[in-house]
């Protein structure tokens, strides 16, 4: 576990993993330097999230609309797009800072999930679709590994979809 801060964060996330919960990290971004006025807790599997959130509701105020929100939709009672009204709604009125969204997950949590799988399998399949020559495949790798041109950059220079792009490189 990474911690920034001292020890009170490191204690922090000592707590958290003698809970239960995963945590990546816990502190600030890391970078030489960088002054934060709060450290962040990144909480990472859902149940661990589900949790976290069922837990601190009962000491929470501020947040406790947002905590609601969260529990409701990863226990599949509200859309992907009922939960972004609610957020948004919090930063609209101030409790809350961030971005309004726009709305564009009409789901439960677990639909929505099993569609983006399948359409990632369709990316993946049309992907694999291409087909790109060795002398072409041989210039984008070397572009990554030189120059340290990303996926997008690379798929416009090349004129790809970042999804061959990716096949190419053998990244994720």
């Amino acid at each position: 576990m990474l911690a920034f801060g001292g020890p009170q964060i490191a204690s922090i996330g000592y707590f958290l993993s003698k809970q239960g919960l995963s945590c990546s990290s816990i502190g600030n971004d890391g970078k030489p330097g960088n002054r934060q006025a709060a450290y962040g807790v990144d909480i990472t599997e859902v149940r661990s999230v589900l949790k976290a959130a069922k837990a601190m509701l009962a000491y929470t105020v501020k947040k406790q609309r947002g905590l609601e929100t969260v529990i409701d939709y990863l226990e599949e009672k509200i859309t992907g797009n009922e939960a972004i009204a609610v957020i948004s709604d919090v930063v609209r009125t101030g409790r809350r800072r961030g971005k309004i969204r726009a709305e564009g997950v009409p789901f439960m949590r677990e639909e929505g999930l099993r569609l983006s799988q399948l359409e990632n399998a369709r990316n993946a399949r049309a992907a694999y679709a291409v087909s790109v020559s060795d002398a072409i495949q041989k210039e984008i790798r070397k572009d990554r590994r030189d120059l340290k041109i990303g996926h997008i950059s690379l798929g416009k220079k090349y004129g790809y979809p970042v999804s061959v792009i990716r096949r190419i490189l053998g990244a994720p």
